[in-house]
């Protein structure tokens, strides 16, 4: 178990008190403000994904040791006295469960591809906003470095290959200044593309031209940039006006990883992480 002043972590699983929720709260405003003025729309998608869906976007093919699933419990084969004590041992076995049909996805961003899965984005493109809870299997836990269930605010482009590139743009812009104000000191470097298997002939183009960059503070990247190219308006028939699937990108700011760096920089002085996001957000607006 690990302790920070405001903050417990146990197994990967985080408990924020009163000053890093505010904070969180604060951080999460003024990424939302510069994305309603940027013309996004607010979204809201499921916790849970169906695996089939998920499967489709090669998320199983990529990433399986990531992976986390729901499953219901089989009382009517294994029985309520017999589950009644496994989960007095802290853990239900496999014959308890019933198949899993559902997933805690990954990354936030899969919702909203599948929530536009058939359907034709406007001529102007479409921009969505949407704060989404996150659940990784790592192979280890790390503080709010590293957990198991976190936040993602993202924001996600739908469009031509042009507009995908600018909102890009748009997002670095934005980060170089929300760093600058707030007196964050990050660094942006080229990332592995987290959408495409390693063994794709795509990966040979993407190390010519990246498709991820990550925003770091330290060693540890705190948000990032992504351009999928065609991918998910593929998968998810996602097309334009003029025909052709549609392009995205998006942008992720993981928000428990923000409040670690903010706790850092400012020397656990949450009062002070604060006083720096909103002198920042005066100023952005």
């Amino acid at each position: 178990m690990s302790v920070r002043t405001g903050v417990r972590v146990s197994g990967g699983l985080v408990a924020l008190e009163e000053e890093p929720t505010r904070l969180a709260e604060v951080l999460d405003r003024v990424c939302t403000r510069w994305a309603r003025g940027s013309g996004a729309v607010a979204l809201t998608v499921p916790p849970l994904l169906p695996v089939s869906d998920l499967a489709a976007l090669d998320v199983y093919r990529n990433f399986p040791h990531l992976a986390l699933v729901s499953s219901a419990l089989d009382v009517a084969v294994t029985g309520a006295d017999q589950i009644e004590q496994e989960a007095a041992s802290g853990e239900f076995g496999p014959d308890a469960l019933a198949a899993a049909g559902l997933a805690l996805p990954s990354s936030a961003c899969y919702g909203v591809y599948l929530h536009y899965r058939g359907r034709q984005v406007p001529e102007g493109g479409e921009l969505v906003s949407l704060l989404g809870q996150c659940f990784r299997n790592e192979d280890h836990f790390d503080g709010l470095r590293r957990l198991k269930a976190f936040r993602m605010r993202e924001v996600v482009a739908l469009g031509t290959p042009e507009q995908a590139q600018a909102h890009l743009d748009h997002s670095e812009r934005f980060l170089n200044m929300l760093a600058g104000e707030i007196g964050l000191p990050l660094h942006r470097r080229a990332a592995s593309d987290p959408f495409y298997d390693q063994s794709d002939e795509r990966v040979t183009f993407q190390q010519l031209v990246p498709v991820k960059h990550e925003y770091v503070y330290q060693d540890m990247a705190i948000a990032s940039v992504n351009i999928h190219h065609k991918f998910f308006g593929e998968r998810c028939s996602i097309s334009l006006t003029g025909g052709g699937p549609a392009s995205t990108s998006c942008v992720g700011f993981g928000i428990e990883r923000w409040l670690h760096a903010l706790a850092d920089n400012f020397g656990g002085d949450w009062d002070r992480a604060q006083d720096a996001v909103e002198k920042a957000e005066k100023s952005l607006v």
